[in-house]
């Protein structure tokens, strides 16, 4: 695959995006945090990012190809630190600030970090002492993000050479991002110039995003997602970068930055598309005209909406990290609200690409431009479209490999003839006849039935979301004994209520569910048979029995991504 790129490493990208910029005084980044709002320019941020890397230089001894982890939540000072050390000619070691110490002491030293820049607020006080005395008992430099903007004091050794430039190749690595991988354990995966100035130059060829955008969205910055889209995409095209974790001031946020384009995970648009539906729900008992509209005029009834949320300015909805069900984006493109739903995986720098057709939903597009996509089977070999297989990645979007891990890299990457490199994701889909990708499920999640039938819990997952009384759902195997007393796996499902719904149809509250387990699972079986029994996409063999049905009370364990971690309630014995 032949790809002429813009861009020949990431130090080009910032020189090259900030002499488009119509003023530095233009809003870069604007951060809407719990107990944390700031904003930085362009300007302020090449003046600063410059500095750091100074710093990093002249203080630090920090020199080409040199680690530096980054370790924080949304920030200013996070950008700052990120482009510093890519100016430095270094390279960022993205950390997840939910990983405990020990965790971020082993991705420390395996990808032989010389630098910690921490955020103040990671994790906790005991916690962060404990990393200062590992970095000083291990010789590593340590830095935090405070208050204070980083290095605002500091003065670092003349400038930096010239030479850092033309040093970097654009086959080297870039990023390092510590991930848990196609396979599941912890691994760091180094992405290199290439990859990701391919990645962000073909998904801009698909979804035209411009200078004139507000991008919003609650990715996190060491999320491949959160990093080539929310921030490097952005920073491209000169558009302005708002970050929230406010879940509930959404819909606000769109209204009083004027957002056109808002990024976000299939959780969140769950609970948008319900309270949607629920909203209209109650309208239509007493309005004739507003049930015909949204009957045969739905977009009518879409752009009221628009209005009386103020979302005038909203181009489109990205949706990313995880499948989003079908049903959710019915809601949103009936009624003339644009979702795309978006696939990739960290290991293709991410973004494989969108889908913005709606007779194609449920699927999630065509490849970008600098994307291959090809379906296979156990042995390798290519299928026809409608055939279900492992889903392959190709191109120079793929990954360098993980660091230091040859034996995990070549389980997952392969070269064909032509030099191109394939991952082979662990993801099943199917490619439709006019190239279109649909998903069907994860190689290592599927459930096997008696019988040989295959169950993809992505699929049941989509499904069960709708009922009323799901908050959320998590379908893993469930076990049961047959007439001769051999154990076989089922569907069973794990479900997180919706206490407000139930209150307010039943008018019992929490307290009262929690004192009487069995009426509550009852209450819940019942919501989720019915929304099975209507459902036109489940078979039979696929639908949960409410033997295999368990009420969680509390939250699900989640990655800093919103995603339920799987992994946690798998079963032993599966």
């Amino acid at each position: 695959m032949q790809t002429q790129l813009k861009y020949r490493t990431l130090i080009d990208v910032f020189n090259g995006s900030l002499a488009k910029v119509e003023s530095p005084e233009k809003v870069c980044l604007e951060i809407l945090r719990m107990q944390r709002q700031e904003k930085i320019t362009f300007g302020q941020l090449k003046a600063r990012a410059q500095d750091f890397a100074l710093w990093l230089y002249g203080a630090k001894d920090i020199r080409v190809n040199d680690k530096v982890a980054i370790l924080g939540k949304n920030r200013v000072d996070w950008d700052v630190a990120f482009w510093g050390t890519i100016l430095a000619g270094a390279v960022p070691v993205l950390i997840d600030p939910d990983r405990p110490v020990e965790g971020v002491k082993n991705h420390v030293l395996h990808t032989d970090t010389r630098l910690i820049v921490m955020a103040d607020d990671y994790q906790d006080a005991d916690s962060r002492r404990q990393l200062c005395e590992f970095a000083s008992g291990d010789g590593l430099g340590l830095v935090e993000m405070t208050e204070t903007p980083l290095c605002v004091n500091s003065q670092g050794a003349g400038q930096l050479p010239d030479a850092i430039r033309t040093k970097i190749k654009p086959d080297d690595t870039a990023v390092i991002l510590c991930t848990s991988g196609t396979t599941g354990d912890p691994r760091e995966v180094e992405l290199t110039h290439v990859n990701l100035i391919a990645n962000i130059q073909g998904t801009l060829e698909k979804i035209k995003i411009t200078s004139d955008d507000k991008l919003g969205h609650i990715t996190p910055p060491h999320h491949s997602l959160g990093l080539t889209v929310s921030k490097l995409l952005t920073f491209w095209v000169g558009a302005t970068n708002i970050y929230t974790n406010k879940y509930r001031r959404i819909s606000q946020l769109i209204k009083d930055r004027e957002i056109t384009v808002f990024v976000g995970i299939p959780a969140l648009f769950t609970v948008l598309a319900k309270k949607v539906e629920e909203g209209l729900a109650e309208q239509k008992k007493e309005k004739l005209l507003l049930r015909l509209l949204d009957r045969f005029l739905p977009k009518l009834v879409g752009k009221r909406i628009i209005e009386k949320q103020g979302w005038g300015k909203l181009r489109f909805f990205l949706s990313g990290a995880a499948p989003i069900p079908r049903w959710v984006l019915e809601v949103f493109w009936k009624r003339g609200l644009n979702i795309y739903e978006g696939y990739g995986t960290t290991e293709n720098s991410p973004v494989y690409g969108f889908n913005e057709e709606p007779d194609k939903l449920g699927s999630v597009g065509r490849p970008i431009t600098t994307m291959s996509v090809k379906i296979v089977d156990e042995q390798g070999c290519n299928l026809p479209p409608g055939k279900n297989g492992e889903i392959t990645l190709g191109g120079p979007c793929v990954m360098k490999g993980y660091y230091k891990n040859p034996g995990a890299t070549k389980a997952v990457i392969s070269v064909d003839d032509e030099g191109i490199r394939w991952l082979h994701t662990g993801d099943l889909g199917y490619l439709d006849e006019d190239g279109y990708l649909f998903i069907t499920g994860r190689k290592k999640y599927v459930i096997v039935l008696p019988g040989g039938k295959n169950v993809n819990p992505e699929r049941v997952e989509s499904a069960l979301s709708q009922a009323d009384y799901v908050k959320e759902v998590l379908i893993v195997p469930g076990f049961r004994e047959n007439s001769a007393g051999k154990t076989q796996e089922a569907v069973k499902a794990i479900v997180q209520p919706d206490w407000d719904v139930i209150q307010s149809d039943t008018s019992l509250a929490y307290t009262d569910l929690v004192k009487q387990p069995q009426k509550l699972k009852t209450i819940v079986w019942q919501s989720i048979n019915e929304t099975q029994q209507k459902s036109r996409r489940l078979s039979k063999f696929e639908r949960v029995s409410s033997s295999h049905l368990e009420i969680k009370l509390d939250e699900f364990q989640k990655t800093s991504t919103g995603k339920i971690k799987r992994q946690a309630y798998l079963p032993s014995s599966s």
